[in-house]
């Protein structure tokens, strides 16, 4: 499928936000969740906002489920359309604690699945095996994203802290890193309990990493989406987007509603 055909008003005005990557993106990467769909859900997801999505995260150990027919389709079809695959990190952390690490990457690569996420979000891991097993992914061949943050608010990670973890991770050799988000955005990271972004520890992250362009925000809230396009603009990396939200966020990358309209209206206007 031609994932960069006419769109309906292209010839009619140009986007309200400009400067929207289009695929293949090294940036402004968009994060869909599969917490567990058929092939017909993926082909219809790819028809209809394919354009609009670079990575698929089988999500919260999904995989484990499917049948190995039904997961390879699903990853075939994506390929065809140069959409990257993700095996979430519950996967990964079932694996570690079974003692089976070599077996899972070897079976992410046999099935060409691009991406395998490094995380303690549920499990301990001690940072030395952590940046290790990051070494040993890269060198069995696989392309590593890893995920800073708890999903228990008990266990929050304070900015010092995930700014510590991210440039570790990156300096070992990840290709990505996620801020935790969850799937409830609340209470957790650089989100308050009302999933409202609470500024100071946003602005400690951004300035204290090595490069924030590799980092993919989990922000599964249109608030939160909305607010990072404001302060990054179009083309920040955001995840944990649910397949019916992909459209939505692409509106708010181009300006097509809410505060991202009325900012540019606002900016051609000359009244910001």
């Amino acid at each position: 499928m031609d994932l960069i055909e006419k769109r309906a008003m292209d010839d009619v005005y140009p986007m309200p936000i400009e400067g929207r990557e289009d695929p293949p993106r090294q940036k402004g990467l968009t994060m869909v969740i599969d917490m567990g769909s058929d092939v017909s859900a993926t082909e219809g997801l790819i028809n209809f906002a394919g354009r609009y999505f670079d990575i698929f995260k089988i999500s919260s150990g999904s995989a484990a489920l499917y049948p190995e027919r039904i997961i390879r389709k699903k990853i075939q079809i994506l390929k065809e359309n140069n959409i990257e695959i993700e095996a979430g990190g519950s996967h990964f952390e079932v694996a570690i604690w079974k003692g089976k690490f070599k077996e899972y990457i070897k079976k992410l690569i046999n099935i060409k699945i691009d991406y395998v996420e490094i995380a303690d979000g549920h499990l301990p891991l001690e940072l030395s095996k952590r940046l290790d097993l990051i070494h040993l992914a890269k060198d069995m061949g696989i392309k590593v994203i890893t995920e800073v943050g708890k999903k228990q608010p008990k266990e929050n990670i304070k900015a010092v802290g995930i700014i510590e973890q991210v440039n570790k991770d990156l300096e070992a050799g990840a290709d990505l890193v996620i801020i935790e988000g969850k799937a409830s955005g609340k209470n957790v990271g650089i989100f308050n309990s009302d999933g409202s972004i609470i500024e100071s520890e946003l602005e400690k992250i951004i300035h204290g990493v090595i490069d924030v362009n590799k980092l993919i925000w989990e922000a599964p809230l249109r608030e939160q989406q909305q607010m990072l396009i404001l302060k990054f603009g179009p083309n920040v990396n955001l995840g944990n987007i649910l397949p019916e939200e992909v459209y939505p966020l692409e509106l708010l990358r181009n300006g097509l509603m809410l505060m991202p309209l009325i900012n540019a209206y606002n900016q051609d206007m000359g009244r910001i």
